[in-house]
């Protein structure tokens, strides 16, 4: 059954005119990879943008406190691959699958709030938003016209992908905190699975695996 949105709670918000300088060209904020941010959102405010051609933009904020950031990555294609959530992973030592080691997996993309917050601010939007954003919050900014497209309050835990290095949302999907249900990779407008899913996915796939390694042996050989 598809789901109606509405973003009437975001239009009530009092909308707040800020007078920039020169043109506004929103693809100057977007240099970069981006990154993933995982938060929650502490309050929302809303932004018209009037450049000094007199050309006027409506933004949607949400002021996140944020309690997990990575970079994002992408493949030579550019296709956006799984960013390293770990320094570090599991690597099966025993047979079939009794027994692990952690091994290497390569430099973490995670990032600290601190290190997020240097690749999201630019000056000329921050002095503007932060009189808005509880402390400690990243202001990060969407288009009102793609507020349509969801329904998300205050209080909400929340998946952001940043389009670039700057405070420009990609795509914001709300996250199911029970079942740590996020968006795909591949821009997060659909839902994927949840980690309860998946692990009865992987259990699933380790039955079937006992199950042919068992094939062709004779039976005392497992009976011994």
């Amino acid at each position: 059954m598809s789901r109606i949105y509405d973003n009437k709670p975001m239009r009530n918000l009092p909308l707040i005119n800020i007078p920039l300088q020169g043109t506004w060209k929103e693809e100057s904020y977007t240099s970069g990879d981006g990154l993933i941010v995982e938060g929650s959102v502490e309050g929302r405010s809303r932004f018209a943008v009037t450049d000094s051609s007199i050309h006027k933009v409506h933004y949607c904020l949400f002021h996140i406190r944020m309690n997990r950031i990575h970079r994002r990555k992408f493949d030579k294609t550019g296709r956006e691959i799984e960013s390293n959530f770990s320094a570090t992973q599991k690597v099966s030592t025993g047979y079939l699958n009794s027994s692990y080691r952690l091994e290497a997996k390569g430099e973490t993309d995670r990032l600290s709030p601190d290190e997020a917050m240097k690749v999201i601010e630019k000056a000329d939007l921050t002095v503007h938003s932060k009189k808005y954003a509880p402390a400690g919050c990243a202001s990060l900014w969407i288009r009102e016209e793609k507020c349509d497209q969801f329904q998300i309050e205050d209080g909400d835990s929340v998946r952001v992908r940043t389009n670039g290095d700057g405070p420009i949302i990609f795509s914001i999907v709300k996250l199911d905190v029970q079942s740590s249900t996020v968006g795909h990779y591949s821009g997060g407008e659909q839902v994927g699975d949840s980690w309860t899913d998946k692990i009865m996915k992987m259990k699933s796939s380790t039955s079937a695996d006992m199950e042919a390694q068992k094939e062709g042996v004779e039976k005392d050989e497992w009976d011994d």
